[in-house]
């Protein structure tokens, strides 16, 4: 593969743009990604990303130790919001019980998803063939646009853990339309 000066100086532009909208507000329970500002609180806790393609990632502490802690990751990219979703529904077999809806908050057209069914959980990546069938799981995710690229807030665990915690899910991603 041939690389050449400009084509590495266009994808060192592009992360640098991504990058300069991406911040972090003094305030810790705010989180500002593109032209969009979270407000969150406990439980919610910021991690460091585990990945270098999520902006953010929290974690949902539940207070009952029967329930397993939700991970949510935090996505500033292009590449298709339907593609995204369709990719989304790949990731169970067989396929979901899923539902979409989008809903105009503020000025963007914000879509709400959710799924569940068998989630196959990938222990090396989301593109590797090594996977878990873990059934009885939700997936919940909201596909916010921008003018930097959509931004994804996505999150899978058990049914009764993600069903506790989806009203702070829910609270957490319209919390920029708030007022």
């Amino acid at each position: 593969m041939k690389i050449t000066i400009a084509s590495l100086f266009s994808a060192l532009t592009l992360f640098a743009s991504v990058g300069a909208s991406i911040g972090y507000s003094d305030d810790a329970e705010a989180l500002a990604v593109a032209d969009v500002t979270f407000e969150y609180g406990e439980p919610w806790i910021r991690q460091q990303p585990s990945s270098s393609m999520r902006v953010a990632q929290l974690l949902y502490d539940h207070e009952d130790e029967n329930l397993t802690d939700i991970e949510m990751a935090v996505f500033l990219m292009g590449g298709g919001n339907r593609a995204n979703l369709d990719r989304w529904i790949g990731q169970f077999s067989p396929a979901p019980e899923a539902k979409e809806e989008t809903k105009k908050m503020g000025d963007k057209d914000v879509i709400f998803f959710e799924a569940t069914g068998t989630y196959m959980e990938s222990s090396g990546g989301p593109f590797s063939g090594n996977k878990t069938p873990r059934e009885n799981y939700t997936m919940l995710a909201v596909i916010i646009p921008t003018p930097e690229g959509s931004i994804f807030l996505k999150l899978t665990g058990p049914n009764d853990s993600v069903a506790a915690m989806k009203d702070s899910f829910m609270a957490f991603a319209k919390s920029p339309f708030e007022e």
